[in-house]
């Protein structure tokens, strides 16, 4: 079995390089574009996104839990991965019929068809890719490696092709070119993992893995709700420069939470195996250690992202979006609130076969998000659409505390996280004094190294146990 804090790790590179890589190419994109151009393709990219949605069903989170529970059952192991890839596949190609009857009978989408049939490759790389059975079984080397060769490629295509406003097609194709290049490379090393041979095709059974990703796609569809509605919403009910001005913005919050959420990747196999196994005093060492890595990252995150708006968005995207720094303001504060529910639903909840929970909150946090977003996007636009999320992203944790308290074996506030409390009120002042500076590109990268340096500073005075791991960890590497 791997190493989980060498997967921990691998992952986090992984994830953190899909931050970069964007931190990146997003400000020369958003230069070029404008905001009408970033706007007309994250507004037609989230439309592809229910259809990925419907065609994957609830596969993508199921298959890393059935893979995790027959790795070492090498037979049953290749019939589960045939079975749930033809049936991910069977799926896809069903998603093209929504496709064709988008591209061709509603005006909005009909006007720039031809980027709305090139964003949905997405969708059959997508059937294909099989990312699910590499975290199955914590291949996380491969998936650090390939996704670091594919994110280069792109970024290079990006800077050599996309050269003006009228580059919107070839914008697309970098779009989706970590999703088509990542999936093509996952389905041919599928070769080095499944032996056709060991598996007995007249016994292969597709069918019964629809009822159990059933309550996972009910799941996934009512995140997706308060997630990609509020841009296809905007979309239709504004224009596309306040989509571009939301999605910017909602950018800079989200790559920070792709971070945090990653952990969640690593921890779901070992977490289904400790409860299969009945090792529940593990299982609950493990989640609080987990919560405090992750309040560790959050709440300095969220800090430095709220100080550090303007000069973020500014750097980020460009003067042409300073309407962003709002939406920054107000959905900062879903760092935290994102990864606290996403490690609740994700580590806690699902192990232990408690779906309906998840469910069950998440569709409260999407009711409150519609309602709010007919009501506010008409009077507030791009910022209307931010405080709906932050609204409803609260909610599901309310919900969540609510109706599942009994199995979350941690306390909110600790000893340990008010010294990460106390290290961001220092780190505060810092980023504060930061701001002062007249230039505002030195505004940001004095701001984020300062913050850095003090908090990191207050955690080592307090001997914190987190940052110890750390440096513990980085002395292996360098050794």
């Amino acid at each position: 079995m791997a190493s989980l804090k060498g997967n921990i790790i691998l992952n986090y590179i992984n994830t953190i390089s899909g931050l970069i890589f964007p931190i990146i190419t997003f400000p020369y994109a958003a230069r070029v574009l404008m905001p009408e151009g970033i706007g007309l393709v994250n507004f037609q990219n989230s439309i592809i996104g229910y259809i990925v949605l419907f065609t994957s069903l609830g596969i993508p989170l199921y298959a890393v839990r059935e893979i995790a529970k027959c790795r070492n059952d090498l037979e049953l192991r290749d019939r589960t991965t045939i079975e749930i890839l033809i049936l991910s596949i069977l799926l896809s190609l069903l998603g093209y019929v929504a496709v064709w009857l988008l591209g061709a009978y509603v005006p909005r989408i009909h006007e720039e068809a031809t980027l709305f049939y090139i964003l949905s490759l997405t969708i059959v790389f997508t059937g294909i890719g099989a990312q699910w059975f590499y975290q199955g079984v914590e291949d996380f080397l491969f998936i650090t490696v390939r996704g670091l060769i594919v994110r280069i490629l792109c970024t290079i295509g990006l800077f050599l092709f996309v050269k003006d406003k009228d580059d919107l097609l070839i914008y697309g194709l970098y779009i989706i070119g970590a999703t088509v290049g990542n999936n093509l490379i996952n389905f041919i090393h599928l070769r080095k993992y499944l032996k056709p041979a060991r598996v007995k095709w007249n016994q292969l059974n597709i069918t019964h893995h629809i009822r159990p990703t059933l309550n996972i796609f009910l799941l996934n569809v009512v995140i997706s709700i308060y997630i990609q509605l509020n841009t296809i919403m905007l979309g239709f009910m504004t224009d596309d420069r306040a989509v571009g001005l939301f999605t910017s913005g909602t950018k800079l919050t989200h790559l920070i939470t792709v971070v945090l959420m990653s952990l969640g990747t690593v921890m779901l196999p070992r977490c289904s195996n400790l409860i299969s196994e009945g090792k529940y005093d593990d299982f609950n060492a493990v989640i609080t250690k987990s919560y405090h890595l992750l309040m560790f990252s959050a709440i300095p995150l969220f800090v430095g992202t709220i100080l550090l708006a303007r000069p973020l968005v500014y750097c980020f995207c460009g003067g042409e979006f300073t309407g962003s720094v709002p939406v920054v303001l107000y959905t900062a504060p879903t760092i935290i609130l994102i990864g606290i529910t996403q490690m609740i639903g994700v580590q806690i909840f699902y192990p232990y076969g408690k779906e309906n929970l998840v469910i069950i909150s998440t569709l409260v946090a999407a009711v409150v998000n519609v309602i709010l977003n007919i009501l506010l996007i008409p009077l507030f636009a791009e910022v209307g659409a931010a405080i709906s999320t932050l609204i409803a992203e609260f909610s599901v944790l309310v919900a969540q505390i609510r109706l599942g308290n009994e199995f979350i074996p941690f306390r909110y506030i600790d000893k340990q996280i008010s010294t990460y409390i106390l290290a961001v009120i220092l780190m505060s002042f810092g980023i504060l004094a930061c701001l002062y500076i007249p230039n505002i590109w030195w505004q940001m990268f004095a701001g984020i190294v300062v913050g850095m340096v003090i908090y990191v500073s207050v955690l080592y005075f307090k001997k914190d146990e987190i940052l110890n791991d750390v440096f513990a960890l980085l002395r292996r590497c360098r050794s």
